[in-house]
């Protein structure tokens, strides 16, 4: 069962990268770009996740989630870049700023690195089965709790889709955001992460593309 799961979710997140592939070509920006390779990158998490039951422990499988990792180390900070972009084309006079723009792009470095110095360059993919999911998992821990990358871009974009709310009455990046805020510490319950990547991942690429058309 929970290996269907993931195959839905995502296939689920696949469409939702291929419709936004779509549009982008009709209004392409570099942020757009950035959100469709995250949410590529969440449909091959959880296809790579659904396919160890299948493959089994062995080196394949271990091959297959290490793009996992690599993924989220290097593009899930720049998420709150395409939303500070999604702002700035839409017209909002904070977004305008130089300064914030570089403040911005300095934190999701910064995350990016963190991010990399845990996932890429301390790697230590181990084995991990649970409720008929075989999948590798990073045996490194930098710190105890959630990733902060990744909960810091969830809190920036979620202030961001604030922003976007008041601004021009676009809620959905604040709505995707929440969701995954709330979904995400429920790790041992993953129908509710799967669910809020996908609220995520809808929320970033349906507001890239209102920002293009509105731009």
């Amino acid at each position: 069962m929970q290996n269907f799961i993931f195959i839905l979710v995502g296939f689920i997140q696949l469409g939702i990268a291929i419709y936004g592939t779509r549009e982008v070509r009709k209004h392409f920006s570099s942020y757009a770009l950035l959100v469709l390779i995250v949410v590529y990158g969440l449909a091959y998490d959880n296809i790579s996740i659904a396919l160890g039951a299948f493959l089994g422990e062995g080196a394949l499988t271990k091959a297959l989630n290490a793009p996992r990792y690599w993924i989220h180390a290097l593009f899930t900070p720049t998420m709150m870049i395409a939303a500070f972009g999604a702002l700035r084309m839409t017209g909002s006079k904070f977004a305008q700023s130089k300064t914030w723009h570089i403040v911005i792009c300095v934190v999701a470095t910064a995350l990016i690195a963190l991010g990399s110095y845990v996932d890429i360059l301390n790697l230590n993919l181990v084995l991990q089965q649970e409720n008929g999911i075989l999948k590798y998992v990073n045996d490194f821990e930098f710190l105890k709790g959630p990733p902060i990358p990744a909960v810091l871009t969830i809190i920036f974009v979620l202030a961001f889709g604030v922003v976007m709310w008041r601004n021009i009455k676009w809620p959905w990046l604040f709505v995707g955001s929440l969701i995954m805020f709330i979904a995400a510490p429920m790790a041992s319950v993953p129908i509710f992460q799967n669910i809020g990547e996908i609220a995520f991942a809808a929320g970033l690429v349906t507001t890239q593309i209102r920002a293009a058309r509105g731009s």
